[in-house]
């Protein structure tokens, strides 16, 4: 024997032995009544009177079973449960909802057996109901819930496919701006051209007696020049652009491009006498279409030498490092530095120039910042006037 048959068995309340079965029956938790084969009720306890409000005289003899059943669920009992019975002697579970006296529904589960005589004549059916309010408020709550659910995923549906049309729209609507933009640059650079080459003959065979003259030409010269700079900055946005839809994004490494692009300078940073300090050890590549990071370096590193402080020697240190998830690309400069109260809201907008003493088109900015946004980054900046601006491009790893 295992040690736990050997233990001997509690002691029992012997009251417990001593339940009344007519008490049990009347005051079970659930509602009991027996009715005839037809259905006439004979016998009901009291648990399923007091949820019905009737007297036991108004019902015993006086109603049948299905005559305490909504419409429709006496004629399911008629049609479904009955022949059920019949053929089965007992049906389990059945949705049913009674109705009190009061005319209030009570919800519930009806099984029913049927005891037959020695002969196999029905002779009476036991019925067991049970209250399912609870379940049932749970069930519609569990049903309302899905209707909103569904009725809120059709709404993210449609949200969705309008959001789709309007993503749509917009590359339609990029892709025509962009196409119309090349276009109209290209078509303005031969006429802009042809007027500077005048403009060249002009000045070298004519003569002017008004002493004012030679500002006069000056500002056209210079008015001239802005012209042919925007014409370049939108024919150099749109063709970085699809430069970027031609080229698959690839891991680019750093050294070898940005000592391209410093080569590619070198004769703006040796009149100025600018030194790079290049170090890409953290992170010695980038995710990104090539063109689009070669790009990228050159506005920010040809930022550098253009606005550098006057009478200062240019310094650009271009590093990386890891941040979380990010790869940051730093690049900083001891120039002019950007007065970030007033211009930060502007600072990458297309033709924004911040120092109008220094010849520019005011689109490498905004060309980085884009070429930055594309590649799934962002970019802080920090500056002060007088000491210089750090770019800080934050990819992800």
């Amino acid at each position: 024997m295992t040690p736990d048959a050997e233990e001997p068995l509690p002691e029992l309340d012997l009251r417990l032995t001593e339940e009344n079965p007519e008490d049990l029956y009347e005051h079970a938790p659930c509602g009991y009544c027996s009715c005839l084969p037809d259905g006439t009720l004979v016998k009901l306890n009291a648990t399923l009177l007091g949820w019905l409000g009737y007297a036991r005289e108004e019902l015993v003899a006086r109603q049948a079973l299905a005559q305490l059943l909504t419409v429709g669920g006496r004629l399911h009992f008629e049609t479904h449960g009955t022949p059920l019975l019949l053929l089965r002697g007992q049906v389990r579970e059945l949705s049913y909802t009674l109705r009190r006296k009061d005319g209030t529904a009570l919800p519930v589960l009806l099984s029913a057996v049927l005891v037959r005589d020695a002969d196999g004549t029905p002779l009476v059916v036991r019925v067991t109901l049970f209250d399912i309010t609870e379940r049932r408020k749970y069930e519609q709550e569990l049903l309302r819930t899905r209707a909103l659910a569904e009725e809120r995923g059709a709404q993210l549906a449609q949200a969705n496919a309008q959001l789709t049309a309007q993503n749509e729209q917009l590359l339609r609507t990029n892709a025509d701006l962009d196409s119309f933009v090349y276009t109209a640059s290209h078509d303005l650079k031969q006429p802009i051209d042809n007027m500077t080459g005048l403009f060249e003959e002009f000045k070298r065979t004519a003569t002017f007696a008004d002493p004012e003259a030679a500002g006069m030409v000056g500002m056209f010269a210079e008015a001239l020049q802005q012209i042919l700079g925007t014409i370049s900055g939108l024919a150099e946005v749109v063709q970085v652009q699809r430069q970027l839809e031609e080229v698959a994004a690839e891991a680019v490494p750093l050294q070898p491009l940005a000592e391209e692009v410093v080569r590619s300078l070198q004769p703006q940073a040796t009149d100025a006498g600018a030194e790079f300090e290049l170090d890409f050890a953290a992170a010695p590549a980038l995710r990104m279409a090539r063109p689009g990071a070669q790009s990228m370096f050159y506005n920010l590193f040809s930022n550098a030498l253009r606005y550098a402080q006057p009478g200062r020697r240019p310094r650009v240190r271009v590093s990386t490092a890891r941040a979380g998830t990010s790869t940051v690309l730093t690049v900083q400069d001891n120039g002019r530095g950007i007065d970030l109260e007033r211009h930060r809201r502007h600072l990458f907008q297309l033709f924004r120039r911040f120092h109008p003493e220094v010849a520019g088109s005011g689109v490498g900015l905004y060309l980085v910042h884009r070429l930055v946004l594309q590649a799934g980054g962002r970019i802080e900046v920090e500056s002060a006037v007088g000491q210089g601006t750090a770019f800080r491009l934050y990819f992800p790893a």
